[in-house]
């Protein structure tokens, strides 16, 4: 297929903004905005050309053809949303998490392979430059240690929902760890601690690597970062920005002694670098959202890979169901 694939984009805030830019750059043609507020869709479509605005998907005008769809909504509303979406042989493009359970998520993979389709969640941070590069250097190499953490402000105008916001954000670190190790999501059992509302510590070991992860709403200041260590390096990447750099394995007292500044040199020079690399892109914010949607358009128009398979769509998810069910009982 060569044409451009015609698009609705459901949930006309932040999100659906982001999503629409990203559909339009890598060549979508957006011929819907759906939203419950019919206001809130009718201002976006009108900064995207006006494309039908509708209250749902069913609701659009009976011309509107579509082939994919964008569900850029709270996660109680998925499930129904892809359905929905599939019931006119939409492929799905949908925010993280893809649904509330585990259960939920294969049957929906079953429903899409039916209707000849494919959902994606958006697990974009895989889809980052600077997760390419960490993968590059650490792919020869035996990885002793996968360290994320992520300080987010994300629940400060909601403090009640601390805890679903960070269940929200374990779908990161999960997608993360089966890009590194992708044995880890299937054969490990995970070691929870929940010091506060919104906050989990989780850790375990798969093979030879030992796997920690920190989620908090409450430390500061916000971060999101990845560590990764190796026999002969330490890989660090800023997922906030989408970069990563390496730090040498030298172990002489001068490397020692000169640590600090090489470290600093190193985040500095790559950092700015980076900056160029996304004005470049016109990436301002949400590194690796523009990649994913770009590559599944790519495979939506010529049968190529996607960024994501069913497996590891899975295996996310049902890690993430373990996770949650020990955190409710710690």
């Amino acid at each position: 297929m060569t044409r451009a694939p015609r698009v609705a984009v459901v949930g006309a805030g932040l999100m659906g903004r982001w999503h629409a830019n990203a559909s339009r750059r890598a060549g979508g043609c957006i011929v819907g905005v759906v939203d419950v507020d019919i206001q809130a869709a009718h201002r976006l479509a009108r900064r995207f050309g006006n494309p039908a605005p509708a209250v749902s998907l069913e609701t659009l005008p009976a011309g509107v053809e579509l082939d994919l769809v964008h569900i850029c909504t709270p996660l109680e509303t998925h499930n129904e949303l892809i359905r929905a979406a599939l019931a006119r042989r939409c492929s799905v493009i949908v925010e993280k998490p893809m649904t509330p359970t585990a259960a939920e998520t294969e049957a929906l993979l079953v429903e899409a392979r039916q209707a000849g389709c494919w959902v994606l969640p958006m697990h974009q941070a895989g889809s980052q430059h600077g997760i390419h590069q960490a993968s590059r250097w650490v792919s020869s190499r035996a990885l002793r240690a996968f360290d994320y953490r992520a300080c987010s402000a994300g629940a400060s105008t909601a403090p009640h929902r601390a805890d679903d916001v960070a269940a929200d954000m374990l779908p990161h670190p999960l997608a993360l760890l089966d890009v590194f190790a992708p044995e880890a999501l299937e054969t490990m059992a995970w070691h929870v601690y929940r010091p506060s509302a919104g906050g989990s510590a989780l850790s375990g070991m798969s093979g030879g690597t030992a796997i920690s992860v920190l989620i908090s709403m409450h430390a500061r200041p916000p971060r999101h970062e990845l560590t990764l260590f190796t026999d002969t390096c330490t890989v660090r990447a800023d997922l906030f920005h989408g970069f990563a750099w390496r730090e040498s394995g030298a172990t002489s007292r001068f490397a020692k002694l000169a640590r600090p500044f090489t470290v600093g040199a190193a985040v500095s020079s790559t950092a700015a670098v980076n900056l160029v690399r996304r004005a470049l892109r016109r990436e301002p914010a949400y590194p690796g959202l523009m990649p994913f949607v770009r590559q599944a358009y790519d495979s939506f128009r010529q049968g190529g890979p996607r960024p994501l398979d069913d497996r590891h769509i899975l295996a996310v998810a049902r890690a993430r169901d373990s996770i949650l069910r020990r955190i409710a009982d710690a």
